[in-house]
Formats: C-alpha cells, structure tokens, sequence
C-alpha cells in the first residue's frame, strides 16, 4: 500500500476548552465604595453590599425573604475599574469567589465576595453603549473645579494607581471588567 492511500490512523479528538465558569454575587452597592492599598501596595476595593432574597412557593409565585449583606472586594486592575463605575445604591453583578477571612475589628471569621469583575446589572441600569475603540491615554482631563472632591488618602499620597475620574448622573456600563 502507498503511503497516501488510506491511512489507518485514527483521528485525534480534539481539544475543546471548557467553558471559564466562576460563581456570581448580584446585589446592589449600600455604602459608599472605598479604594484604598494592600500592605504590598496594590488597590483594594471595598463596599458594603445588599442582596435580595426570595423563595419559591408550590404554586408559582415568590415569597420575598429578608435582605442578606455582605462585603464586596477586588484587588489590582479590577479594583480600580469597580471604584470608578460603581457608586452607592448602584445594582451590579460581580464574577469571583465567596471567601473566608478573619475580621481584624472582631477578630471573627467572616465571608467576602472577592470579584474578579464587576459591573452594572441590566435589569436596572439605564446606559448608553460606547462601542468605540479604547485609547490608552484619557480623552481629557477634569478641570479642577469639576472635581468631585472624592478623593482617597492614597491617592493624595502618590499611589501605585491613577485617581478615579469624575463620575457623571449618567454613566457607561462597566464594560470589560
């Protein structure tokens, strides 16, 4: 037999990745989001988040339970972008993991949501979609009078990442986060 004329190799089956999936938290923001910087200095994000809760009943309809709450964080690149589009009472949605830590005000183990991404939940975020290409540099600076005065003591110290910039009523949806 030649040796293009019908191999007998069997095919190789291919390698299809698994679909990345990772739990979820959906509440809504209930104090006014913190940025501040790990002893390693990196950004940290903190708020005190809400979520609803509600149990289904036999006969279709939905029976509203207390409201739990929680803390939120992220850390890094993410952390920065979570503090620059989320603000109190906003709804969001956030990707990561429930994390165990030890409160050093109680000195309690308490649970976390540590996010990995965060960003505005559709269902009660109005927005508009800017489908345009990023730039690496910012389109603009905020004149100083427009200054929200939210400022961070780490960003007036020089940290490790650009100060958040003004928000606006409306704003984007996070969008990549």
């Amino acid at each position: 037999m030649a040796e293009n004329e019908h191999p007998q190799q069997t095919p190789e089956p291919e390698s299809v990745p698994e679909a990345d999936v990772r739990e979820s938290f959906k509440g809504r923001i209930k104090s006014d989001p913190q940025l501040s910087t790990t002893k390693k200095g990196h950004a940290k994000f903190y708020a005190k988040v809400e979520q609803r809760h509600w149990h289904p009943e036999p006969d279709g309809t939905y029976t509203r339970l207390p409201n739990s709450y929680h803390d939120l964080v992220a850390f890094k690149g993410p952390a920065v972008r979570a503090y620059k589009e989320l603000q109190k009472n906003d709804y969001f949605i956030a990707e990561g993991r429930m994390e165990d830590y030890l409160s050093k005000r109680t000195g309690e183990i308490k649970q976390r949501f540590v996010a990995t991404a965060a960003g505005h939940d559709m269902a009660y975020t109005r927005y508009e979609v800017d489908r345009t290409p990023r730039r690496e540099a910012p389109e603009h600076e905020t004149p100083a009078h427009e200054a929200t005065g939210r400022e961070h003591a780490a960003d007036r110290e020089g940290s490790a990442f650009a100060a958040p910039e003004q928000r606006q009523d409306r704003q984007p949806p996070a969008m990549g986060l």
